[in-house]
C-alpha cells in the first residue's frame, strides 16, 4: 500500500514538473524580437496612425469627385402672399345714330361699355410649402490646390509608414537589449555562484588548517568575512537578475512572472563595418530621414497652396427639386437650376499674405531640421561603429584576462596549500577571476547590443 502511494506521488510530481516545464518560455534573441513585435503597444499605435493617414488620403481624393447632397424641408407661413388685380365691369349698349339734319335713324351694333370695376385676389404661394432637393456640385479649377492637397495627404501616408518602420526598429533594439541584459544578469549570477562555491571550499580548507594549527584565527575570520560578503553580493545580483527578467517580459508584452529559460549563450562574434558605406546607407534608409524628406516636400506643397489662396476658383452646381407648390400652381412638380461660377477673395486683411510667409518659414524649418538630423545620423553611426569595435576589443582583452586569472587561481590554490601564499592573496586571486569573468560576459553582451543599435542606426532594422 505504501509502495503504491509512493508511486502515485512520484507520478503526480512528474506531471507537475512536465506542466511547469511546458509553461516555461524558452527564449533566444530572435524569439524575443518576434514576441516584442507581436505584442508591443507602440507598434499598434503606429499602425492606427497609419490607418488614419490612409483614410486622410482617401478623403483628399474625394475632393476631386462631385459632391452630392439631398435635403427635405417643410415651411409653414403665417400669411401667404397675394396679388390684387382689378378688371372692368362691362355692359352692352347700342348708341343712337342721327342724320346730318338731326333726325334719329337708328342704333349702332351693341358695344361693351365699362360701367364699374371688379376686384380679384391672386395668391402667390401657399402657407404649406414642401421641398425635396438634390444638389450636385463639382469643383472645376482651383489652381492646383486640390492636387497639392492630395499630394500632401500621400506624403503624410508615407511619413506614417516611416514612423511605423521607426517604431518597429526601436522595438527590435529594445527587445534585443532587454534580452541580452537579462541574459547577462543570469550569467553573472552563475559566475557569482561558482565563485561562491569556490570560496566556501576555501573557507572549509582554512577551517581545517586552523583546526590543525596551520592557520591563524585571523585567516579564518577574513575568509569567513569574505564568504559573507560574497553571499550578500550574490543575493543582490540575483535580485537584479529577477528585475532584468521582469523588464524583459514587460518589453515583450508577456505576463509578469512567466518563467523564462534562456536557450542562447553569450559567445564572441564579429560584425564588419565600413564607416563610409554605413553612413551612406543610414542617410538613404533611416526612417527618420525619410520622414523629414517627406516633411520638406509637404512644406513646399504648402507654400504652393498658399501662393494660390487669392486666385479664383471655378465651380459648377446643379440643383433639382420636387416640391409643392411650384410657382403659382398647387400640387407636386419638379424644378431645377444650374449654376457655373467663380469665387475669389478680394481682401482678407492680409491673412493670406501672412499665411504664405508662415508656409515659407515652415519650409525653411523643415530643410534646416533635415540637415541637422543628417549631421546627427553621421555622428551617431560613427559613434556606434567605434563602440562596436571597442566592445569587440574589450571582449578579446577580457577573454585573455579570464585565461590568465584562471591560471593564477590554480597556482594560488597550490601555493596556499603549501603555505607559500597568504589567505588574503588567495582571495585576491579569486576576486580577480570573478571580475574578469563578469567583465568578459559584459563585453559580449554589450557587443550584441551595439550590433543591434548599429543596425537600427544604419536602417537595417
Amino acid at each position: 500500500m505504501r509502495k503504491s502511494a509512493t508511486l502515485l506521488l512520484a507520478g503526480l510530481l512528474a506531471v507537475a514538473a512536465a506542466s511547469g516545464s511546458a509553461d516555461t518560455l524558452r527564449l533566444d534573441a530572435a524569439k524575443a524580437v518576434e514576441l516584442a513585435l507581436a505584442n508591443n503597444r507602440q507598434i499598434a499605435q503606429a499602425q492606427a496612425k497609419l490607418d488614419e493617414a490612409a483614410a486622410g488620403k482617401g478623403s483628399a481624393f474625394g475632393a476631386f469627385l462631385p459632391q452630392v447632397s439631398a435635403s427635405g424641408t417643410y415651411t409653414r407661413l403665417g400669411t401667404a402672399n397675394e396679388f390684387t388685380m382689378y378688371a372692368a365691369h362691362e355692359s352692352v349698349f347700342g348708341v343712337p345714330v342721327f342724320d346730318p339734319q338731326g333726325n334719329y335713324i337708328g342704333q349702332t351694333t351693341p358695344i361693351p361699355v365699362a360701367v364699374g370695376l371688379d376686384t380679384f385676389h391672386l395668391k402667390l404661394g401657399s402657407v404649406d410649402n414642401y421641398a425635396l432637393t438634390g444638389t450636385v456640385q463639382q469643383t472645376l479649377f482651383t489652381w492646383g490646390k486640390l492636387v497639392n492637397a492630395y499630394r500632401i495627404a500621400g506624403l503624410n501616408l508615407d511619413l506614417q509608414r516611416q514612423a511605423a518602420a521607426q517604431a518597429l526598429a526601436q522595438v527590435r533594439v529594445d527587445a534585443t537589449q532587454g534580452f541580452y541584459q537579462a541574459l547577462l544578469a543570469r550569467k553573472t549570477v552563475d559566475v557569482m555562484n561558482d565563485a561562491l562555491r569556490q570560496l566556501k571550499g576555501h573557507v572549509g580548507q582554512v577551517q581545517s588548517l586552523y583546526d590543525n594549527g596551520l592557520a591563524t584565527k585571523l585567516d579564518l575570520m577574513k575568509a569567513t568575512l569574505g564568504l559573507q560578503q560574497m553571499e550578500a553580493q550574490v543575493s543582490q545580483i540575483e535580485s537584479g537578475a529577477e528585475l532584468a527578467t521582469a523588464a524583459l517580459l514587460n518589453t515583450l508584452g508577456i505576463e509578469p512572472g512567466t518563467p523564462v529559460s534562456f536557450v542562447e549563450d553569450l559567445a564572441p562574434d564579429s560584425m564588419a563595418v565600413e564607416l563610409d558605406s554605413a553612413q551612406a546607407r543610414a542617410l538613404r534608409d533611416r526612417p527618420e530621414l525619410k520622414q523629414l524628406r517627406d516633411a520638406v516636400k509637404m512644406s513646399e506643397l504648402g507654400v504652393a497652396i498658399a501662393r494660390t489662396a487669392n486666385l479664383p476658383n471655378a465651380f459648377a452646381q446643379f440643383n433639382g427639386s420636387y416640391k409643392n407648390p411650384v410657382g403659382f400652381t398647387t400640387g407636386w412638380d419638379t424644378d431645377w437650376n444650374a449654376t457655373a461660377g467663380l469665387s475669389m477673395p478680394i481682401f482678407t486683411g492680409l491673412s493670406n499674405h501672412n499665411k504664405l510667409k508662415a508656409a515659407q518659414a515652415r519650409s525653411r524649418q523643415a530643410r534646416v531640421a533635415l540637415a541637422m538630423v543628417e549631421d546627427g545620423v553621421r555622428l551617431e553611426v560613427k559613434a556606434l561603429a567605434l563602440a562596436l569595435s571597442q566592445e569587440a576589443k574589450n571582449a578579446a582583452y577580457q577573454q585573455k584576462n579570464v585565461e590568465v586569472a584562471e591560471a593564477a587561481l590554480g597556482l594560488a590554490q597550490a601555493s596556499y596549500e603549501n603555505g607559500m601564499l597568504t589567505n588574503l592573496e588567495y582571495m585576491d586571486s579569486q576576486l580577480a577571476l570573478t571580475q574578469s569573468r563578469v567583465s568578459y560576459l559584459s563585453s559580449l553582451a554589450n557587443h550584441k547590443i551595439a550590433q543591434a543599435k548599429l543596425r537600427r542606426a544604419t536602417g537595417l532594422f
